[in-house]
C-alpha cells in the first residue's frame, strides 16, 4: 500500500471502530423485548432500526478494511528473514486479536445468539486493541505521508539532483540525476522502497539515521545480491531507490537530530578519534591559504547530505580544535565519506566563518585573588579567643 493509502485506511478503521463500539453501547441501552419463536433467545432489541442498520454497516466496513490491511500484513510476516522488531511482534499480535474477537462476534451474531449477551464486550475489545493498532502504526503512517509531500518540493529536488550528479556514482551523471529527480521516478523509487526493501525490514530499520548518496547507493547494491524470498530488486531499482532515500534524508536527519546530541554529550570521543583530531589540527594549521568559496561549495554539498544549514548555525562558534572534533566525529560515527583533504578545508571553512571568540574567563581568575586575601587573616585572629577559656580552666584546675 502506498503511504497516502495506508495513512487514510489506519485512520477510516480507527475511526469506524471507535464510532461503531460507542453506537453499540447506546443501542444496547434499549430493552429486550420478548420475541418467543425468534431467532435470539434473549428476545428482540427495542433499539431503532435505523442506527441499527448503521451500527451494522459500520461492522461491514471495519471488517473489509480489516482484511484489505491484513491481506497485505501477513505474507509480510513470512517473508521477513530477520527477527521482529518489537514493535512490529506487537503490531502483528494486535491484528491477530481483532480478527480473532471479530469471527468470534460474528459467529454468536449467526448462530450462537445465546451467548448474545457477551457482544458488548467483545466490541469493546475489539475496539481497544484497534486503538492500540492505530497508536503503533499511524503516528509512522503520517510521517511517511509528510515526508512523501515534501520530497517533490522544487528545491528538495533540486537538492537531490545536485546530491547525486556529484556523488560519484557509477552510472549516475548530471543527466542521469536529471532524469531520477522526475516525479515518475520519484515515485517509482518510493515504490521501490515500501514493496521491496519493507518486505524484509522493518522501516524503521531501514530509515534509521540518514546517510551520503554513495552510502544508501552501496547498501542496496549489497541488498541486491542477498537472497530474497520476496520481489527481487532489480539493477535499474538501485538507483530509482538511492535517490527516493537522498530525497527524504533531511527528514530522517531532523528525527535523529536530538538522539544524536545527547549521545554526543555522554560519551568523550574513542582513542582512534583523538588520535584523527590531533593529527587533522596539526595539518590544518600547516595548510597554506585556500580558496574560501571552493571550501563553501564542498562543505555544502558533503555535509548537506545528511544535515542542514542550521545545524551549523545551532552548534555555535567554536575554535579549529572543536570543529575538528565534529568533522571527525561525523566521519567515524556517522560515516561521512569524505577523503582526508576534504575534511581538513571542511575544518578550516568553519574555523574561519563560525570562530569562536577569545575566552573571556581569565577576566574573574584575576579578579579572585582581590576579593581572596581579606578572609585569610580573620581566621587567624579567631583562632586565639578560645585558648584564653583553657588556660583559665587549667589555671582553676591547679
Amino acid at each position: 500500500m502506498g503511504t497516502a493509502l495506508s495513512m487514510w485506511l489506519g485512520i477510516a478503521f480507527l475511526g469506524i471502530g471507535i464510532a461503531a463500539t460507542i453506537l453499540q453501547a447506546w443501542l444496547w441501552s434499549f430493552p429486550m423485548l420478548p420475541d418467543p419463536g425468534g431467532p435470539d433467545p434473549n428476545g428482540k432489541s427495542s433499539a431503532p432500526p435505523f442506527w441499527t442498520k448503521v451500527h451494522r454497516w459500520l461492522g461491514v466496513l471495519f471488517v473489509v478494511i480489516y482484511i484489505f490491511m491484513m491481506w497485505h500484513m501477513i505474507p509480510r510476516l513470512w517473508e521477513y528473514q530477520f527477527e521482529l522488531p518489537a514493535r512490529t511482534v506487537m503490531h502483528a499480535v494486535m491484528g491477530i486479536v481483532i480478527g480473532c474477537l471479530l469471527i468470534a462476534k460474528i459467529s454468536i451474531i449467526r448462530w450462537f445468539q445465546h451467548f448474545g449477551k457477551a457482544l458488548p464486550a467483545l466490541g469493546l475489545g475489539v475496539m481497544m486493541c484497534t486503538v492500540v493498532l492505530a497508536t503503533l502504526s499511524l503516528p509512522f503512517a503520517m510521517r511517511a505521508h509528510g515526508m512523501n509531500v515534501r520530497v517533490f518540493e522544487p528545491e528538495n529536488l533540486s537538492r537531490v539532483e545536485r546530491v547525486l550528479a556529484s556523488s560519484g556514482i557509477e552510472g549516475i551523471d548530471e543527466a542521469r540525476a536529471a532524469e531520477l529527480v522526475t516525479v515518475d521516478n520519484m515515485n517509482k523509487g518510493r515504490d521501490v522502497l515500501m514493496y521491496k526493501c519493507a518486505v524484509c525490514h522493518d522501516m524503521r530499520t531501514i530509515l534509521m539515521k540518514p546517510r551520503s548518496a554513495s552510502s544508501w547507493h552501496k547498501i542496496s547494491e549489497r541488498m541486491a545480491d542477498k537472497p530474497n524470498l520476496g520481489p527481487p530488486l532489480l539493477a535499474e531499482d538501485i538507483s530509482l531507490v538511492t535517490a527516493y532515500l537522498v530525497a527524504i534524508s533531511p527528514d530522517l536527519q531532523r528525527t535523529v537530530k536530538g538522539k544524536r546530541e545527547e549521545e554526543r554529550k555522554k560519551a568523550e570521543r574513542a582513542a582512534e578519534v583523538q588520535l584523527a583530531q590531533e593529527d587533522t589540527t596539526e595539518k590544518a594549521k600547516d595548510e597554506p591559504p585556500y580558496d574560501k568559496e571552493e571550501a563553501k561549495t564542498l562543505y555544502e554539498e558533503q555535509c548537506t547530505q545528511c544535515h542542514e544549514l542550521d545545524d551549523t548555525i545551532d552548534h555555535g562558534p567554536d575554535t579549529l580544535e572543536g570543529w575538528t572534533k565534529v568533522v571527525q566525529q561525523m566521519i567515524v560515527e556517522e560515516e561521512a565519506e569524505i577523503t582526508d583533504e576534504q575534511a581538513s578545508i571542511i575544518i578550516r571553512y568553519l574555523a574561519e566563518t563560525y570562530p569562536k571568540v577569545a575566552d573571556a574567563s581569565p577576566t574573574p581568575q584575576k579578579a579572585a585573588p582581590k576579593t581572596s586575601p581579606p578572609p585569610t587573616e580573620p581566621p587567624a585572629e579567631d583562632v586565639k579567643p578560645p585558648k584564653a577559656p583553657v588556660q583559665e580552666q587549667e589555671s582553676e584546675g591547679a
